[in-house]
């Protein structure tokens, strides 16, 4: 056995664990290379930082423990205890990171611990488990390996008893609960460095690689909320933007039009649509073509949850806790069904998951849907596609038998879902299907055909004529692609609104078009004059707002032809008189949103 002092012994077996973590950060970059092309030396040497940061955190009751200096009685209890811990602890860190090594590029963001807890409990984690244990089973075999490999250098290493009557191991025991909390808070600075400061070292892009899951699962435990940002006076503020905003009806369209939204999973610009450079989406597209159609629509949302208040009620995730899931979504808010209720229309969500995947039930509920369809109400499960859901191609056609049974006029929304990992292709259109670089591309083409199928039993129907359909992707798909992972393609995503009239006005390529800015122009198209909240605005606003996404604790702005901006109130670097007057717009929405959460005022 080798027996050193206490200092070297804990350092030896805490060094274990930092080599082990940079070596989950070795697998995430090698699985996820496209996304981190530029990742270099000096990332490496940033994400040790933070590895060493969350080890202090995670290990401090260990190493309180270790340095203690209580004596030779109670050494033999203090060893079983003191195993226990490093096992657990290592344990925990290690399952944290390799989560995100197989769940990454699904996300492309590190795991907060409220997704961690949601997915944990989420009835389709365990329908996909197999799915993953076949996948990344190389993955489960190295966590194995790197937990007993720690575990045998562990007991390899034996720790001196330390004598209670010394001055020196009071010192030491001192020093290294000092050294530890310095560490655990990443220096001496005023506050505990926190997920923001990673960008202060390095890229947004190559951010979420210097992070690991462990650090950012424990700074988003006690997460209470986001700031109310006080940027501007209230005067001001308002005049800049303002979110209780009122309808300018626009008199394209006559009468009160049905309304149907189809959503659709992970149509990202790069594989769908009109714009893209390689679409798989050939029918959808040409129905595009005939619409009101914006070629460089922007995604504010970067998962399925987030984009549902996202593209409903004109609510962003601008925070690190998913607004679903968040103390927020109990505020007083609205959305389409709510509004769209005073003028008579009745209204219906259909997704075809288990009921509760997402919480979508719980917040198609809270937002007013009258009726919710799932795959309990489609009572079929002979079309269940043994993951997720009800394939699309039966449950869109379905969905429009409900539609029949609404009243007029009605609002529907369908949001698809067979475009998701594992990209399950049923039989019958596996010989149909366009295959592509990644394997969403197989799917965006089985969806089309679903769609193809919808939209020509739709067209069969009396309400179609009177019928306004919008189109929009609920976020950008995984790629492993390096010509597709900026930040621009990681938020573009096909926009459109179509009417049968052809009445609509066609939109000037590259003007910019988010997903919050739905619900405003929806409703000036549906001329009703009502006052509601919205973090975006109309397209047929003469304000010129920028349009903003969300990742690390950044804002980004979009606009064609120019660089994303990434701002946070904490970057000091010198701004163009150009990017000081977007950064002002910005810190306008930002302030009236956080206000609005904090404050509960997201209704007029």
């Amino acid at each position: 056995m080798i027996r050193r002092n206490n200092g070297i012994n804990l350092l030896i077996k805490l060094s274990l664990v930092l080599i082990v973590l940079e070596l989950y950060r070795i697998l995430l970059l090698i699985t996820n290379s496209k996304s981190f092309s530029d990742f270099g030396f000096y990332e490496h040497v940033i994400g040790i930082w933070f590895d060493a940061i969350t080890i202090a955190l995670y290990f401090l009751p260990f190493i309180i423990l270790f340095l203690i200096p209580l004596g030779e009685k109670v050494e033999k209890i203090k060893s079983y205890i003191l195993t226990f811990l490093f096992i657990l602890t290592s344990a925990l860190i290690f399952f944290f990171n390799a989560w995100d090594v197989a769940y990454f590029s699904y996300t492309e963001k590190r795991t907060s611990y409220d997704y961690l807890i949601y997915m944990l409990n989420n009835p389709e984690t365990g329908s996909l488990a197999g799915e993953f244990l076949l996948e990344f089973w190389w993955l489960i075999l190295f966590y194995i390996i790197s937990l007993c490999g720690i575990l045998f250098v562990y007991f390899k290493v034996k720790k001196p008893v330390s004598d209670p009557k010394s001055f020196g191991s009071w010192i030491g025991f001192l020093f290294g609960i000092f050294l530890s909390i310095v560490i655990g808070r990443g220096g001496f600075q005023l506050k505990p460095i926190g997920i923001i400061e990673s960008t202060n070292y390095c890229s947004l892009k190559n951010s979420p690689a210097v992070l690991n899951s462990a650090f950012t699962i424990i700074k988003t435990y006690d997460f209470v909320g986001v700031e109310a940002k006080k940027y501007f006076s209230e005067k001001e503020v308002n005049r800049l933007f303002n979110p209780i905003q009122k309808s300018q009806p626009q008199n394209i369209l006559k009468g009160k039009p049905n309304v149907v939204f189809i959503l659709l999973e992970s149509f990202g610009t790069m594989y769908s649509g009109p714009a893209s450079p390689e679409s798989y989406s050939p029918y959808l597209d040409s129905i595009l073509n005939q619409s009101m159609y914006f070629d460089y629509g922007i995604a504010n949302a970067r998962t399925s949850m987030d984009a549902l208040p996202t593209v409903v009620s004109s609510i962003p995730t601008w925070m690190n806790e998913s607004f679903i899931l968040s103390s927020y979504s109990s505020n007083q808010f609205q959305g389409f069904p709510s509004i769209l209720k005073q003028e008579g229309y009745e209204s219906a969500f259909f997704h075809g998951a288990s009921n509760g995947s997402m919480r979508f039930d719980a917040y198609a509920s809270a937002v007013g849907f009258d009726h919710y369809f799932g795959r309990k109400e489609y009572n079929n499960d002979k079309h269940y596609d043994g993951n997720w859901g009800i394939m699309d191609h039966h449950f869109m056609n379905w969905s429009i038998d409900r539609m029949d049974e609404l009243k007029k006029p009605f609002f529907s929304m369908i949001f698809t879902l067979s475009s998701h990992h594992p990209f399950t292709i049923p039989k019958e259109f596996k010989k149909k299907v366009t295959r592509g670089p990644d394997p969403l591309c197989a799917t965006i083409s089985y969806v089309d055909f679903a769609f193809k199928s919808f939209w020509e039993k739709a067209q069969k129907q009396d309400w179609f004529e009177n019928t306004l359909f919008i189109f929009c992707a609920d976020h950008v798909g995984p790629t492993s692609r390096s010509d597709r992972t900026s930040l621009e393609w990681s938020h573009r995503i096909p926009i459109a609104f179509y009417h049968p009239s052809g009445k609509l006005p066609k939109m000037k390529s590259g003007k910019p078009f988010q997903q919050i800015d739905i619900l405003p122009t929806t409703l000036d198209l549906l001329n009703i004059e009502t006052a509601f909240f919205a973090c975006g605005i109309s397209c047929f606003s003469y304000k010129k707002l920028p349009k903003i996404a969300y990742s690390t604790e950044n804002l980004i702005a979009f606009e064609k032809g120019y660089e994303p901006l990434t701002w946070n109130d904490k970057r000091k670097i010198k701004w163009t008189l150009k990017e000081k007057k977007k950064i002002r717009f910005i810190k306008a929405i930002y302030q009236q949103y956080s206000t609005s959460l904090v404050e509960n005022k997201m209704k007029p």
